[in-house]
């Protein structure tokens, strides 16, 4: 088995288009809702103490965040560092991203919005240029070429969170039993290549399980556009799929509320360049 056995296995089973810049655009409030409480979350928090603990993140790091969102993440890092760069292809995740670095009284975070596929490193004077590059649970980084711009990056450490298994309660059931789509989860296979990937290019990853159990509440009306938005809903058959969707979360809402349940198993994965 070569690498382009594991880089075909990493695409097994994926669409043949990642979601676009409206797809974010519309989740980007979603999104913010877990930079904006004031205090980062349990996850966050997890990430930013591990990468400090094993000397990843320090004082003296510049670092890359790829996809960065809200900047959740970035905000963070930017607190226990030099500098931190933020790319996303979502104009809304940016706009909240430099807000919560504004609040945080942060003067070293930059916010791009620029497609990691699309990047040149060289015309950027990105080549080897920072201490840490990281992609937390983000589609930027989807196959070799990604992977191996990541590298290139960092003249020092990269690290990669991504989802073993996920279970979303509400989700789940509206995509099985209501809207009986049968297309597979987009991490299969994911970590399993990206390890092997990297081992047969010379680097020695560690890795990481971190299993995570987290609660979304949502009035009806914010569930209504989440879940339209979530299966993007294009086709011919978009008003029949919305009346199914709509109709499964009155049913389940309670005094005008939908929670969700997740259960997350993620991957962390780190090496040195």
């Amino acid at each position: 088995m070569d690498l382009q056995y594991f880089s075909n296995l990493w695409s097994e089973g994926k669409p043949t288009e990642l979601s676009g810049k409206s797809f974010w655009d519309n989740r980007a409030a979603e999104f913010n809702k877990l930079v904006c409480q004031g205090s980062p979350d349990e996850r966050i928090r997890k990430i930013v103490e591990f990468l400090s603990q094993n000397s990843l993140l320090t004082k003296n790091s510049s670092v890359l965040d790829i996809g960065c969102g809200p900047g959740r993440f970035a905000v963070e890092f930017a607190k226990l560092s030099t500098d931190v760069t933020g790319l996303d292809i979502s104009d809304n995740m940016l706009g909240y991203a430099r807000k919560n670095a504004e609040a945080a009284n942060l003067t070293n975070t930059s916010f791009k919005n620029l497609n990691w596929d699309e990047v040149n490193l060289d015309e950027f004077g990105w080549r080897k240029k920072f201490d840490l590059v990281t992609a937390i649970n983000s589609p930027g980084i989807h196959d070799l070429t990604t992977l191996e711009k990541m590298i290139a990056a960092s003249k020092k450490y990269c690290f990669l969170s991504n989802f073993v298994d996920r279970y979303d309660s509400v989700q789940e059931i509206l995509r099985t039993d209501i809207l009986k789509l049968e297309e597979g989860k987009f991490y299969t296979n994911s970590v399993y290549s990206i390890l092997n990937i990297l081992w047969l290019t010379g680097y020695y990853p560690s890795i990481v399980y971190i299993d995570t159990d987290r609660e979304h509440i949502r009035t009806l009306e914010e569930a209504y556009v989440y879940y339209r938005t979530l299966f993007a809903m294009n086709d011919d058959s978009g008003n029949e799929k919305q009346e199914l969707i709509n109709g499964y979360l009155e049913k389940i809402s309670v005094n005008g509320f939908v929670t969700e349940q997740v259960r997350t198993k993620n991957a962390w994965i780190y090496w040195q360049v």
